[in-house]
């Protein structure tokens, strides 16, 4: 075995490795003000997140909508703790009310793999 292709092949297999490992975001239009966040893309493949903070006993409430023309998209709300609390469902539009049991920051983690399409969350607490 020549030597000399060690070194290039080792190259090549890293950085192949982290392309793969990389978020993909193709004709990608998004926004995250106030208490909305959306965007549409061709392709999304990666996560976006959305922090709220909340004090236990208040009421999250969630309108959602979003569109799935290829790929797989899952939107879901953590606790303070990294607990899952909701996973919304994807394809379709609705509401929620949530309440929150503990006060800190909770998280929307939007996920993309492969996707196309749109997504809008707005929320309000009460």
């Amino acid at each position: 075995m020549n030597k000399k292709w060690i070194v290039p092949g080792v190259l090549v297999f890293v950085l192949a490795m982290l392309l793969t490992a990389c978020e993909k975001k193709i004709m990608y239009v998004g926004s995250d003000f106030g208490s909305k966040v959306k965007a549409s893309y061709k392709l999304f493949t990666g996560t976006d997140v959305k922090k709220i903070k909340l004090k236990s006993g208040e009421t999250l409430v969630v309108d959602y909508k979003s569109k799935v023309e290829k790929g797989e998209l899952t939107i879901k709300l953590y606790d303070p703790d990294g607990q899952l609390v909701k996973e919304l469902d994807t394809g379709e539009s609705g509401s929620e009310e949530i309440e929150a049991d503990k006060d800190g920051k909770y998280k929307f983690e939007i996920t993309g793999k492969g996707a196309k399409g749109s997504y809008e969350i707005k929320y309000s607490t009460e």
